[in-house]
């Protein structure tokens, strides 16, 4: 018997350890595969997720925003750039993203407001009078009613203001005691 040949047993063990270990890699890439999969799957949801706002809400901000034609083209290539790699995490895709949304919501407000003022306006049959019209009616009202009537907290036979400018006018001075 020569010691440079290992015993039976021990190559056996060493074979079987080499064997697990094979199985073991081809069951991790199996998995590894099965993972890959399921990434592409859901990097083709996002994808397609990224498309539709970029074909929606980024593309109406855009027209909405930029004038220049090839301005506007350049910047939507470079964005179907970040779609076709899925670069979700991208600061620039983020901050589109959130000017959009906000002018998107913005737009939406303005609608609701002109909704809301055509209301009113139908409302009030178009005749909508100003802060300067309803004082000019009431100093109308009140000069057809027969001259100064003192409203509350008005001086003696006259309203509040001309009292007032005849205190300021006489050179007295003005008291906020009186």
């Amino acid at each position: 018997m020569s010691t440079t040949e290992p015993p039976k047993p021990e190559l056996t063990s060493i074979l079987t350890q080499v064997q697990t270990l094979q199985t073991d890699r081809e069951k991790l890439m199996k998995e590894l595969e099965m993972a890959k999969q399921k990434v592409e799957k859901l990097t083709e949801g996002k994808r397609q997720e990224m498309q539709q706002s970029l074909n929606t809400v980024i593309s109406k901000w855009l027209e909405d925003s930029v004038e220049n034609e090839g301005v506007r083209t350049q910047f939507k290539e470079g964005m179907e750039r970040l779609v076709k790699n899925t670069a979700e995490d991208s600061g620039v895709w983020q901050v589109v993203v959130c000017a959009s949304a906000a002018h998107s919501k913005r737009l939406n407000e303005m609608e609701k407001l002109r909704g809301e003022y055509e209301e009113l306006k139908t409302r009030v049959n178009g005749d909508f009078g100003g802060p300067e019209g309803s004082r000019k009616r009431a100093r109308e009202e009140t000069k057809e009613a027969g001259g100064s009537a003192a409203p509350a907290g008005g001086g003696e036979g006259g309203d509040f203001w001309s009292g007032f400018e005849d205190l300021v006018k006489g050179g007295r001075g003005f008291d906020p005691a009186l």
